[in-house]
């Protein structure tokens, strides 16, 4: 079950949407601010690397803060993986019983 690319930017996209518009806010400061400084505007071209910058602070605070509920949202979930452990030791004892009680039958016969 492998997720193609697009798949798997979807699926990060739905996790922390405000990095991809960030990312794209970034993106497009930078051009414009490159725009003004082609067209020798220095003042507008410095006004819009600020933006640049707000709006690069602005992504790297969504990626951190995206990170931290994705990991407090995943330690609530512990107790599942504990109980799904739970039933694999459990089944695998029961396995382990039936591979002897089958074993010893083998022996008998």
């Amino acid at each position: 079950s492998t997720e193609t690319y697009r798949e798997k930017a979807l699926r990060k996209f739905k996790q922390q949407p405000l990095v991809p518009v960030g990312a794209a806010a970034t993106t497009v400061a930078l051009v414009i601010a490159m725009t003004k400084m082609r067209k020798g505007q220095s003042r507008s071209f410095n006004n819009w690397l600020r933006v640049r910058i707000i709006a690069q602070g602005l992504t790297v605070a969504a990626v951190v803060a995206g990170s931290w509920a994705y990991g407090t949202a995943k330690s609530t979930n512990v107790p599942d993986v504990s109980a799904a452990q739970d039933k694999a030791a459990q089944e695998r004892e029961e396995f382990q019983m039936r591979l002897r009680l089958a074993e010893e039958a083998t022996r008998i016969e």
